[in-house]
């Protein structure tokens, strides 16, 4: 904690940013060696002659900077800091200095820069070349802004662990100006060799290190750019990366996938409302087939467009697809950096559909290119060869078509010939079976006479003596029934009721129709009906003692009880 403060105090004291290197740096051999002590040797301001031929790189430095210079190199080396040398140096001797008081050698912000500009034209004095990562470029005014970033991936993954006194630099950026008055030079040399500059490319730019005070941090201006190992690291990349794919086996990984005999359903990779998608999907539509296209965007140059590139490829794998097309517009040589990231080719070797390329590049192939299923110079190349595709298996269809259709028509007319022909057999040998068949049947026919007449003869007899025997066998039938008949007769004329009420006899019947044969079957009050040989008595029932008698009501005769 004590060691954070100290740092805190130095930084806020001197300017200085923990993130690397202080900017008013003094050369580290140049710092006394050994132990620190509460005063400083009396050596140290001639420290520059304890090194033979060595010049102080910062001439008539106060020995209050130094104080602070030496605080830090102790805080760097893990040394406790003298904080009494940070403070003040005057004569060989530390003393406490008030801000503003006579003592105060504090400088002032334009001395500060004034220093700086010092300490910078002797550690820089002439211009330097600088390696990094392009991560940005802007245009203004004609002048171009380039941020720079060290392309270091370890040393990188370490500044974000967050060790402070590891490789820092990795993490750092830089700001690169180039004036319109040097751009022009710069810019003919990439457009000879067809490279633009983008994010992501590493670059070798030359250039003289200053101050800017308005924005206080350190500006290089670019005067030069070395294109030749620019496009040599681009080549040189390249070649590595499909060297690893060759050592996997994955490299034809993609054109090893058949591509289907009628590719309609095509995904496509691109960028959204760009000329490139206008290219290859007007050659789709101009062509009049029923292509189905899943469109995925994405970016196609600059530091995002590889991830999104590989994501849409990764998004088309979950629907069901014939075939992948990336494209994407022509442009500068520096444009196809994101189609050689390892991310695309992954993405490309993973699909498990056929991807064709037409990135628009006529004298470059990319990592894409060189492992895609097909590749093609430009979109509408791309399109046309889709189109081509299906074309060419109608035109084959078409082929076999009229090739059956030629093979159909001459078995059909060889057939018709051998059916004329035979015809003409069978039309002779039906003539002949039709004269032997008359002849046996005119044989058949006076056999079918004769027998027909015997037959007709004997059963003629036959029917006739059945006749009689059935005519005398209904007559006695007859005779059986019609006795049988007049048995019945008086048997029924025996058993009539009619009979038996002429005898005397009578047929009561109680409220609902029944016929009355016990007296439990009457009740006191029920009207009764008796049936006599010659009418009807209507009456009702009477109790009287234990039994029950019928009162007359209205004796009636039958005609008027039947008549209604």
């Amino acid at each position: 904690m004590a060691r954070k403060k100290a740092v805190d105090a130095l930084q806020f004291d001197f300017g200085i940013e923990d993130d690397g290197p202080a900017e008013l740096a003094l050369e580290p051999d140049t710092a006394p060696e050994g132990p620190r002590s509460q005063s400083l040797p009396p050596s140290l301001p001639g420290r520059a002659d304890t090194s033979p031929g060595r010049v102080d790189p910062l001439p008539g430095l106060d020995r209050r900077v130094q104080g602070l210079q030496l605080a830090r190199e102790a805080l760097a080396s893990g040394r406790p800091p003298d904080l009494a040398a940070a403070i003040s140096y005057e004569g060989g001797s530390f003393s406490e200095i008030s801000p503003g008081g006579a003592s105060d050698s504090a400088l002032s912000v334009a001395g500060f820069y004034e220093r700086l500009r010092i300490a910078l034209r002797a550690e820089f004095p002439d211009e330097v070349w600088v390696t990094g990562e392009i991560r940005k470029v802007t245009v203004s005014k004609g002048h171009r802004y380039i941020e720079l970033a060290d392309h270091d991936a370890e040393g990188m993954a370490e500044a974000r662990a967050g060790n402070p006194y590891g490789n820092r630099a990795t993490g750092a950026t830089l700001e690169v100006a180039c004036w319109s008055r040097e751009w022009p030079t710069i810019a003919a040399a990439l457009d000879a060799v067809g490279v633009e500059l983008t994010a992501g490319l590493v670059v070798r730019v030359r250039g003289k290190v200053s101050v800017w005070e308005a924005g206080a941090r350190v500006r290089f201006s670019m005067t030069d750019l070395d294109v030749e190992a620019l496009v040599g690291g681009i080549a040189a990349a390249r070649r590595k990366l499909l060297m690893t794919l060759q050592a996997e086996g994955v490299i034809d990984a993609n054109r090893r996938l058949g591509v289907p005999l009628v590719p309609l359903r095509i995904g496509l990779v691109t960028s959204a409302g760009s000329e490139a998608y206008r290219d290859f999907t007007g050659q789709l539509q101009r062509s009049g087939l029923a292509f189905k296209t899943r469109f995925e965007t994405s970016l196609v140059q600059g530091v995002d467009a590889p991830g999104q590139i590989a994501d849409a490829l990764g998004r088309l794998q979950e629907v069901e697809l014939d075939l992948i097309v990336v494209v994407r517009g022509g442009g500068a040589k520096g444009d196809l950096a994101a189609f050689d990231h390892e991310l695309v080719a992954r993405a490309i070797l993973s699909s498990r559909y056929p991807v064709w390329t037409g990135i628009g590049h006529t004298g470059d192939r990319s990592v894409a290119d060189e492992i895609a299923h097909r590749s093609l110079v430009t979109p509408t190349a791309c399109g046309e060869a889709v189109v081509d595709v299906v074309l060419a298996y109608l035109d084959a269809l078409s082929d076999r078509v009229t090739r059956i259709l030629n093979t159909s028509t001459r078995a059909m007319d060889s057939t018709a010939r051998e059916l004329r022909s035979r015809r003409s057999d069978l039309s002779r040998a039906a003539r002949h079976e039709l004269e032997r068949a008359d002849a046996v049947i005119a044989r058949a026919r006076v056999r079918t006479e004769r027998s027909a007449t015997l037959t007709i003869e004997r059963c003629a007899s036959s029917l006739s003596r059945r006749s009689h025997h059935l005519a005398s066998q209904v007559t006695h039938y007859l005779r059986d029934c019609e006795q049988q008949l007049a048995q019945r007769r008086a048997i029924l004329d025996a058993f009539d009721p009619r009979r038996q009420l002429e005898r005397g006899w009578s047929l009561t019947r109680g409220p609902g129709g029944g016929v009355v044969r016990h007296v439990a079957d009457v009740s006191p009050g029920d009207e009764l009906v008796t049936v006599v040989a010659d009418g009807t008595i209507v009456s009702a029932a009477l109790s009287i003692g234990e039994r029950t008698v019928a009162s007359p009501i209205k004796p009636t005769s039958a005609k008027e009880h039947h008549g209604g």
